[in-house]
């Protein structure tokens, strides 16, 4: 056992004298004698010390230059990194707290319930690699669907399953080469299509009453107008049976209609309401929110023959101010009026009844929209609580407790954020809270 007492912790004097005095034990003193042994402790720190001081006086002009570049930047408007670092970081928080701050969150979002992107659907795309989905609707077990840069009408099964044989493309994509359809909505009526045409130029009618669709440069006058086909579907390919443009004029070709859906009077007779993409149905006044508009329309035959026809405008009905949307990109009326309105820009839908519409018969004269009993309901958000469905253009009931929709390519050149990359040409179905 060792003795407490034979533990040195510190030298004694005696071993302090032999550190620093000769190791030949002949008495004589070596570079420091026993008498100023203190001092070898000292002199390692002090050198110690002043190394330090050494280091840390070469850092000086370094920060010097450093806090002069920042001084620079910071008098040039530039941002420094460390600040855009921070202030992107805050941002991003600010994004996060704003969905985990909402304590009713889950009561006015959609739950995504299935994503499929149309790519997936088709086991043959026919040489297609964009699929710029604008509508959607369902017709008994099957899905039909319109893209704006294609021709043909694309057919899915009801249950969307990948790959299948039986999702196809019906009619040539390319049926005019030179030309995008522009197909923005569709709809089915007593077994026909009615598939509407955004808006397309068309010049003055000339003397003898013919006028139609040509290009600006064909013509120094004209208005932009809708044009509605009405197609016969078979199983490969569709039979254009008539095509009719709209009386209401548009300002341009990017502010249409966005969306349509149609219902019978009691007499047969079949009306249109189209629904305009900007507020006011105005490319000028689009940005004036909760200024949404449905054009009523009805269709007039002009001629013995039938062969020249025109969707005459009834009258323009108001969307609530409760859709304060920015546009109003898709428009769905079940036949007991229950009403769903979607907006592209503000990744929502606005959710409501419209009166004058009964299993399925609509009474012209008396169709509004209630402003009661709606609410709006925003589409899923990602983990940051940023928005995913920035390009939704098509919407469509399912039944009472689910929603169909599909989304539109993202906008290029970074007009859009990348997250918008992940749900675009696809289609969705949600569940409604």
């Amino acid at each position: 056992m060792v003795s407490v007492e034979n533990i040195h912790l510190l030298p004694s004097t005696s071993r302090r004298r032999d550190y620093v005095s000769g190791a030949s034990g002949d008495g004589e003193d070596s570079f420091l004698s026993p008498d100023s042994s203190r001092y070898s402790y000292r002199t390692p720190l002090i050198l110690a010390t002043i190394g330090v001081a050494i280091v840390l006086l070469s850092f000086v002009p370094t920060l010097v230059q450093q806090r002069s570049f920042h001084s620079r930047l910071s008098a040039a408007g530039l941002p420094l990194l460390g600040n855009s670092k921070k202030k992107h970081q805050s941002k991003k928080h600010e994004a996060y707290s704003e969905c985990e701050n909402d304590k009713s969150y889950s009561k006015h979002t959609l739950k995504s319930a299935y994503d499929l992107p149309y790519a997936a659907l088709f086991r043959d795309t026919r040489g297609q690699s964009k699929f710029e989905a604008s509508d959607v609707t369902i017709v008994n077990d099957s899905v039909f669907s319109v893209c704006d840069n294609s021709w043909a009408i694309s057919k899915f099964t009801r249950d969307l399953i990948p790959f299948s044989d039986k999702n196809v493309q019906i009619g040539d994509p390319n049926r005019e080469e030179d030309e995008e359809s522009g197909y923005e909505a569709i709809f089915e009526h007593r077994g026909l299509f009615y598939v509407v045409r955004e808006s397309v130029y068309h010049a003055d009618h000339d003397e003898d009453g013919e006028g139609g669709e040509k290009t600006k440069e064909e013509s120094s006058s004209g208005d932009y107008h809708a044009i509605i086909e009405e197609l016969q579907l078979g199983e490969d390919d569709y039979n254009l049976v008539r095509e009719c443009q709209c009386e209401f004029a548009f300002e341009g070709d990017s502010k249409g209609f966005e969306g349509a859906v149609g219902f019978p009077d009691i007499h047969g007779t079949l009306y249109i309401l189209g629904l305009c993409e900007g507020n006011h149905c105005s490319e000028a006044k689009k940005n004036d929110v909760g200024n949404g508009r449905v054009v009523l329309m009805r269709k007039k035959e002009e001629g013995d023959e039938g062969n020249k026809c025109m969707w005459m405008t009834e009258r323009v009905v108001k969307i609530p101010k409760s859709a304060a949307f920015l546009d109003y990109s898709a428009i769905d009326i079940t036949a007991d009026g229950r009403v769903a309105i979607a907006s592209q820009e503000n990744s929502s839908v606005w959710l409501g009844h419209a009166i004058g519409v009964t299993n399925g018969i609509i009474v012209p004269e008396e169709f509004e929209f209630g402003d009661d009993s709606n609410s709006v309901l925003q589409f899923p958000k990602d983990g940051g609580c940023h928005t995913r469905y920035c390009n939704v253009e098509g919407i469509h009931f399912i039944n009472d407790e689910m929603l169909m929709a599909v989304s539109d390519k993202m906008k290029s050149k970074g007009r859009q954020d990348f997250r918008c990359h992940e749900k675009d040409q696809s289609i969705h179905t949600f569940v409604i809270p």
